[in-house]
C-alpha cells in the first residue's frame, strides 16, 4: 500500500572507490540494475522517489549534495530539503536485495510518537536504511554538516531524536540471513550476474 506521507531517497552518489569509481546502482543483478530493483520495491510503498546522485537520472528527481565531500549525510540533507512529505525513507543505492517485507516493517514503525526508525545489527545502527521525520531531522542535519560531524549513524544515536529501533532478532524473523541488508562495496561482493 502506498504511503502518501513517505518519500524514498536512494543514496546513489557515492564514489565507489573500492569498485574503481563505477556507478554501483547501475550494476546488473539477475538482469536488472540495482537501481531498478530498488525502484520496483519502493514504488508500491511510497509517494515519490528522490535520488541523491552526482548526475541526473532520467525520469527521476535527482538532488546533488550541497556540501561536496560530506558523504551520505550530505545526500540525506539534500533529500530532506527536497522532500515534500512527513517521512523520508533512506536507502543506500548499493543494496540489490532490499525487500518489501523489510520496508513494510520500517514504515509500520514510522508513527506519530517517533522522529526516526532505525535498524540495529549486533547492537550497531545501520544508518543508510532508515526512516526520518523530515521536520525533526532537518536542524540536526544542518548543524552536523556545518560542524563537519559527518558520521551518519550519529544522527540516530547522538542527537536526542525519538528513535524506534528494529533489532536484528526481529529482522531475522522476516529475513533469516539479513539478505535485504547486503550491499555491494568491493568486487568480491558482486553477486553472480
Amino acid at each position: 500500500m502506498v504511503r502518501s506521507d513517505v518519500t524514498a531517497l536512494i543514496l546513489a552518489g557515492g564514489r565507489a572507490t573500492r569498485l574503481g569509481g563505477i556507478d554501483k546502482s547501475a550494476l546488473l543483478v539477475d538482469g536488472l540494475s540495482i537501481f531498478d530493483r530498488q525502484c520496483n520495491v519502493l514504488l508500491p510503498r511510497v509517494a515519490d522517489i528522490i535520488v541523491s546522485a552526482q548526475a541526473a537520472i532520467p525520469g527521476h528527481k535527482t538532488v546533488a549534495d550541497r556540501i561536496a565531500g560530506a558523504g551520505p549525510l550530505a545526500g540525506i540533507a539534500a533529500g530532506v530539503a527536497e522532500s515534500r512529505t512527513v517521512w523520508l525513507l533512506v536507502l543506500a543505492g548499493d543494496m540489490p536485495y532490499i525487500s518489501g517485507a523489510l520496508l513494510d516493517r520500517l514504515l509500520a514503525a514510522a508513527t506519530n510518537d517517533v522522529d526516526a526508525v532505525g535498524i540495529r545489527i549486533g547492537g550497531m545502527p545501520e544508518p543508510l536504511v532508515c526512516v526520518l521525520r523530515t521536520a525533526a531531522v532537518r536542524p540536526h542535519l544542518d548543524r552536523r554538516l556545518a560542524q563537519k560531524q559527518l558520521k551518519a549513524s550519529a544522527l540516530l544515536t547522538d542527537d536526542g531524536l525519538r528513535v524506534a529501533w528494529i533489532e536484528e532478532s526481529e529482522l531475522r524473523e522476516i529475513d533469516p540471513e539479513l539478505r535485504a541488508l547486503f550491499n555491494v562495496n568491493e568486487p568480491d561482493d558482486l553477486p553472480d550476474r
